[in-house]
């Protein structure tokens, strides 16, 4: 877990969890719509505990603030592209995301990552 790196749950920040999720889905690209973005992760924190710090932050609230500022630690670290209409996951970002992700989390964390980046993709596809 990084220190400082904004609001937590009771394991990780914010973004490592953005970026465990991204190891696990199988698509490069994603929408750049953040209102979009936040509505799908506001529906997913419902479902998986993980994103509870979504939840802490966003409350009741849009979740797309959140979302908007996790994805640009993500954008300076290049691990993501944000490009007119979606964000792209780099080479470098999709390696950095799997090494993070097996050495980060927990396996039943990393269980709940793939379910949550399954639930993710089904969402953008809708």
């Amino acid at each position: 877990m990084t220190q400082g790196s904004g609001p937590r749950s009771m394991r990780y920040s914010i973004d490592e969890v953005l970026s465990g999720m991204l190891a696990s889905i199988t698509r490069n690209e994603f929408t750049d719509d953040v209102a979009r973005l936040g509505a799908v992760f506001k529906t997913l924190s419902a479902k998986h505990s993980l994103l509870a710090p979504f939840a802490a932050v966003g409350g009741e609230a849009d979740f797309s603030v959140v979302l908007k500022d996790a994805l640009q630690k993500l954008v300076n670290k290049e691990f993501i592209h944000h490009e007119p209409g979606r964000y792209a996951l780099t080479p470098k970002g999709r390696a950095s995301c799997v090494s993070s992700k097996r050495m980060l989390f927990k396996a039943t964390d990393v269980g709940q990552l793939e379910a949550t980046a399954c639930d993710f993709e089904e969402q953008l596809a809708v």
